[in-house]
């Protein structure tokens, strides 16, 4: 029967694995595997000798007595064979490196035969996605909006990229920092709920915490890292690459969104125009004269005749239809 170092010594010589062999060096690779580390040894350890030890006994005893002769004080320690000691250096050389070159083989393997594959998950204009990740992180994705994350996570961090916006409650694992990737801003967490808005087309960034802390570092800019606790928001202007850090009265209006419910409080009117554009699905056009003007106001789950009519109201405008497109024309705001 072919022992497992037999067995280990032949796939190390074999190109070509069989299904049945990438199984059981799968399952060896699980427990222990001193055996492996064992065989990098002798190959490690022949090679360093080989290639290392070049003085003989007798020079290396004489490079240590000159130099023993040019201490002062008496009297000189024992020599110790030079030739000895760089056999042992060689030897725990060679150890570090097979210790390194098995964590290097086993997680190349691992990503060989358990790879990692890559997911996105998309919430068209109108519509709004609720994604579970593999460690129990829930994610309500909002409309015109985009995930991408791994099918699990394997390295010392769970990583995703957003475009768009969506709110986060992350599963605690302090081992492993959940990070999100959007535009130009890295956010970090351990455990805890908030909104990241991040959409292209927007002029800025916005982190809103709910609960918890979280980190946030504008990659773009020279600014230092943010942190963010409950009821505070970070504001990165994408044009100046400013950040702006507040506190808010109150986080939860603005992750209202997940109810279908849009809440303003001062808020320029691009941004509402653009969360009305996405949420209902429709083309909506402004004169620039308008894009400044600031609205408050709450839509919540009103139908879109309404909100139009409502906001034509607050800032002195009319919209005008053309197919499938409305136009807001009005003399502005002061």
């Amino acid at each position: 029967m072919e022992t497992i170092v037999k067995r280990l010594e032949r796939l190390y010589n074999t190109e070509n694995l069989t299904p049945e062999d990438r199984r059981w060096l799968a399952e060896y690779l699980q427990g222990d595997v001193s055996e492996l580390y064992l065989i990098a040894l002798e190959g490690f350890s022949k090679d360093a000798l080989e290639k290392k030890i070049s003085l003989s006994g007798e020079a290396s005893d004489q490079i240590l007595n000159n130099i023993h002769q040019r201490i002062i004080k008496p009297p000189p320690r024992k020599v110790f064979p030079l030739w000895r000691l760089l056999v042992k250096l060689a030897v725990a050389a060679s150890v570090t490196a097979i210790f390194s070159a098995g964590y290097i083989f086993r997680k190349q393997l691992d990503n060989w035969l358990n790879p990692v594959t890559y997911q996105e998950t998309v919430a068209l204009n109108g519509e709004i996605k609720l994604i579970t990740l593999p460690d129990g992180t829930s994610i309500c994705l909002n409309a015109g909006s985009s995930l991408k994350y791994p099918d699990k996570f394997k390295e010392k961090t769970r990583e995703v990229t957003l475009t768009g916006e969506a709110f986060f409650k992350v599963a605690h694992d302090s081992s492993k920092p959940f990070v999100i990737h959007s535009g130009k801003i890295k956010t970090t967490v351990l455990g805890t709920s908030f909104n990241v808005k991040a959409y292209t087309e927007d002029k800025s960034v916005k982190i809103t915490v709910v609960s918890g802390k979280v980190g946030v570092v504008p990659t773009a800019s020279k600014h230092p890292a943010v942190l963010l606790t409950a009821n505070m928001q970070m504001v990165y202007n994408k044009t100046s690459q400013t950040v702006l850090t507040e506190k808010i009265n109150d986080a939860s209006s603005v992750v209202s969104w997940q109810q279908g419910k849009l809440q303003y409080h001062n808020t320029p009117l691009f941004d509402v125009l653009a969360d009305v554009q996405r949420k209902y699905n429709v083309t909506i056009r402004a004169d620039k004269n308008l894009l400044n003007c600031t609205l408050y106001a709450d839509f919540n789950n009103m139908p879109l005749e309404k909100v139009l009519k409502l906001t034509e109201a607050l800032i002195n405008a009319h919209f005008k239809k053309a197919g499938d497109a409305y136009t807001l024309k009005g003399k502005g705001c002061n």
